[in-house]
């Protein structure tokens, strides 16, 4: 069994568990400390359980709590060299930074990591496809387009986490600075609601049953439509076999098990 539960996804933080034969572990801490460790104990997660801490990159709503909670918990960091040295400034306890490269599988807690690089504007930053017992998950947010590398890893994944970030229209008429618009809609920015769909159409296949939709604007972007468009697009696809779930911000998803 695979499993995978998220804790908390959104432009103000995120950290999902996936949980493996032999443990889990943490993929990102985007929230403080006491909030990390409220979200897993009304998820019934043992903090004891976790084996790790694994980074995407090293933007705030992926490390907030990282430090706090690695030196609390004395847990191993998995992370890249680019990303590692901004890890590094938030106080890391010196030989807990293991590091890793995109394209090299490592294993941790019984489950196999497998880093790909991703476009986003940050210093090396990764998606992920984890699997045990030949299950496998995929994990791509923070990602301006879905390149052929991305594509290449998603597909054939029993359960997808895809970024839904925006609303095109509602992030050109938002109150945010242009620059900021700009980056959003760029090539390092963040995925769309309309190319999330276009990725979805790309990447599923027979063998995924479970789909989180993540990284949801709460100025640009409202839950209720990411639901209203997966549907329709997973009706278009004839996938009405597909389980799709919306990330929240504010609170913990129940935990998907595949296999």
């Amino acid at each position: 069994m695979l499993g995978l539960t998220v804790l908390g996804s959104g432009s103000q933080g995120n950290a999902l568990v996936v949980h493996g034969p032999e443990g889990a572990l943490l993929l990102d801490a985007g929230l403080s400390l006491r909030e990390l460790r409220r979200r897993m104990a009304a998820a019934g997660i043992e903090e004891t359980a976790l084996q790790a801490v694994v980074v995407s990159h090293e933007h705030a709503d992926h490390i907030t709590g990282l430090g706090p909670l690695v030196n609390t918990l004395k847990l191993p960091v998995y992370c890249n060299r680019g990303t590692g040295l901004s890890v590094c400034e938030h106080r890391i306890a010196p030989g807990s930074l293991k590091l890793f490269a995109a394209g090299c599988t490592f294993a941790v807690g019984g489950l196999s990591v497998s880093p790909f690089s991703i476009p986003h504007d940050a210093s090396d930053p990764v998606g992920f496809v984890i699997s045990a017992d030949g299950l496998k998950i995929g994990v791509a947010t923070d990602l301006g387009y879905a390149s052929g590398l991305v594509l290449h890893h998603l597909a054939d994944c029993d359960l997808l986490v895809l970024e839904c970030n925006h609303d095109v229209e509602m992030l050109r008429q938002s109150s945010r600075p242009w620059s900021v618009k700009h980056r959003i809609l760029g090539r390092h920015g963040h995925l769309s609601n309309d190319a999330c769909m276009t990725l979805m159409g790309q990447v599923l296949r027979p063998r995924t049953r479970q789909l989180v939709l993540a990284h949801a604007s709460r100025e640009c972007n409202r839950y209720e439509l990411i639901a209203e468009m997966t549907a329709r697009q997973l009706a278009a696809l004839n996938r009405t076999d597909v389980h799709a779930h919306v990330a929240r911000q504010d609170d913990v998803l129940p935990t998907l098990w595949v296999g």
